[in-house]
């Protein structure tokens, strides 16, 4: 019986070491998988990342609001920034890309309040890929006494009212339309190389700040400098009103949008 009982533990035993074994080699498998065919294994196919959409892919409704930078005031072409863009997009796309110009030659900030109101114009803009405005620059210096004749209350109360419409422009827009790029191009100074220099640098400088800083409220608004492009190259940019840009001076502003864009 002795010897029956210790043979039968002996075989216990050693099934128990053998199970431990085969436990521990199915672990270290688990965790070091191990090549089980013979013979080479191809490499996993590597899956080339698909290539990323021109920019402006998706955009194929073009509409466009404010003053007369955005009429394209200036260029004996007819095509102003807004054009060049449109035909940007076409060129980098492949596709037809609609343009509704809105804009109206004059126009100021609380005009452009009001034509958010009217339903058709709602209508374009909740159909919009890519919504593209300027305004201010009548804001600025048709209510502070015209460029020549500065009045700096008149401009300080033009800012401050600039600022509203401004913010309210951009609330509206995003409201009928959450997802499109709002571009607005910001302000350059057209008398930059006039008498009129000194009066008008820093109030388009603190303008352009003020816009930059109301956008980013917002999702998916770009400010767009422009300011820069017409320093010291005014009579190569502007038309002979020496207030709006020329061709040249709007196929610049439209590079500056598409560089943007991107």
């Amino acid at each position: 019986m002795r010897t029956s009982g210790q043979l039968m533990w002996r075989t216990v035993g050693l099934l128990s070491v053998l199970s431990f074994l085969l436990f521990a080699a199915g672990f270290v498998f688990a965790l070091e998988p191990r090549q089980l065919a013979s013979g080479p294994v191809a490499e996993p196919a590597e899956h080339a990342n698909p290539a990323p959409p021109a920019p402006g892919e998706g955009i194929r409704h073009v509409v466009a609001l404010g003053d007369s930078l955005t009429r394209g005031t200036g260029d004996a072409n007819g095509l102003g920034y807004v054009g060049h863009v449109r035909q940007a997009l076409e060129k980098q796309t492949g596709h037809p890309v609609t343009l509704t110009n809105l804009a109206i030659n004059g126009q100021e900030s609380s005009g452009l309040v009001g034509q958010l109101s009217q339903p058709q114009v709602q209508k374009l803009l909740t159909q919009a890929d890519l919504i593209l405005f300027t305004i201010g620059g009548n804001d600025l210096f048709k209510q502070s006494g015209g460029v020549y004749r500065v009045d700096n209350d008149k401009l300080a109360a033009a800012v401050k009212g600039l600022a509203a419409n401004y913010e309210q422009i951009l609330r509206h827009i995003r409201e009928l339309n959450d997802s499109a790029p709002i571009v607005y191009a910001a302000l350059y100074n057209p008398f930059g190389d006039t008498d009129a220099a000194a009066d008008t640098v820093k109030p388009v400088l603190d303008w352009n700040s003020d816009a930059a800083a109301i956008a980013a409220r917002y999702p998916r608004v770009i400010v767009v400098p422009t300011y820069d492009l017409f320093v010291h190259k005014e009579k190569t940019y502007l038309y002979t009103d020496h207030f709006h840009p020329n061709e040249a001076g709007y196929a610049r502003i439209a590079e500056r949008i598409m560089q943007a864009l991107q």
